[in-house]
């Protein structure tokens, strides 16, 4: 976050929370309490009316006269951009923190004290589970590092921590896409050390910094184009009509052709391999794989892996 946008966030958060200490804003924007009072002198030199409370119960407020010019939004635009803030904090991006409190507070700041507190009660109501795994803290600036990337087509170094082999590797890649799956950021690139396509887990970079070397934007094309055509397989699955109903919002059953017979549906649609082979498995009492044969092999041999792992028990 740049100086000034920090500075506009410390005058929001005060606003939001009448007095706050120089610990507690730095722990908001991540920052150390140094860097607090400085910003708190260059607001004071800007003429901003922030007082200084000495003492145990000490801090800095704001004049409650001071007004804080407002973007113009519809309530129910700021209650969506609060929830999309709900939704950013639950998938932490990277290094993006700071950005998330100076937004919320500027959205809040909106809002008159009553409808205020409404809808903060309101956000305490609105759960997201998406996250599958709790990955530990991200390195100080890599969103920023992959992002400078995308801009200027420039390779990244990384040094990558490898559970397998509990060792940190070396590579240089090509950054394709950044996604966010089941609690982690992931890094979809070329290496090229293995000369092939990598995904990196962003909590397991241990160093990251821009390379000299940059790639053409059509590895990009190319990649994309690459993924539009993978056309996957065709399956046709029997599923427990009862278990349908509560999935039949699912992607993977978008497009798909059903058909009923008796207590169960027979669906036959487009997807990868893993996919309906989790699904099966999860549900093994209510889908039965039909089609591909291949996928049903596939099925058998998962299912002889188990057998064999708990017999051994």
């Amino acid at each position: 976050m740049k100086k000034m946008e920090r500075l506009v966030g410390i005058i929001y958060a005060l606003k939001e929370h009448q007095k706050l200490t120089a610990k507690q804003i730095a722990n908001k924007f991540e920052v150390s309490e140094r860097t607090i009072y400085r910003d708190i002198e260059a607001l004071s030199q800007l003429n901003i009316p922030i007082v200084a409370l000495e003492g145990y119960d000490g801090g800095y407020q704001i004049d409650d006269k001071y007004f804080v010019p407002s973007v113009a939004f519809s309530e129910n635009e700021i209650l969506y951009l609060l929830m999309s803030l709900r939704l950013g904090e639950m998938i932490n991006v990277p290094n993006m923190k700071e950005d998330y409190e100076s937004l919320k507070y500027k959205l809040l700041n909106i809002l008159d004290e009553n409808k205020k507190e409404k809808y903060l009660q309101l956000l305490d109501r609105v759960h997201f589970y998406i996250n599958d795994i709790a990955p530990e803290a991200y390195k100080q600036d890599i969103m920023q590092h992959v992002i400078e990337s995308f801009f200027e087509y420039k390779n990244l170094n990384i040094k990558y921590y490898t559970p397998k082999k509990d060792e940190l590797i070396t590579r240089e890649v090509s950054p394709y896409v950044i996604s966010f799956d089941k609690g982690g950021w992931y890094l979809n690139s070329y290496c090229h050390v293995r000369e092939e396509k990598r995904t990196f887990r962003f909590d397991r970079i241990h160093h990251i910094e821009m390379s000299k070397n940059t790639y053409s934007p059509k590895l990009i094309q190319d990649y994309f184009e690459e993924r539009e055509g993978n056309s996957g397989i065709y399956v046709t699955l029997e599923m427990r009509k009862s278990l349908y109903e509560t999935m039949k919002q699912d992607y993977v059953f978008e497009n798909a052709v059903v058909k009923e017979i008796g207590e169960h549906v027979q669906l036959t649609f487009w997807s990868y391999d893993e996919e309906v082979l989790k699904l099966s498995i999860m549900n093994v009492e209510e889908v039965t794989i039909l089609d591909p044969p291949d996928l049903i092999e596939q099925m058998k041999s998962a299912c002889k892996k188990i057998l064999n792992k708990y017999e051994q028990l």
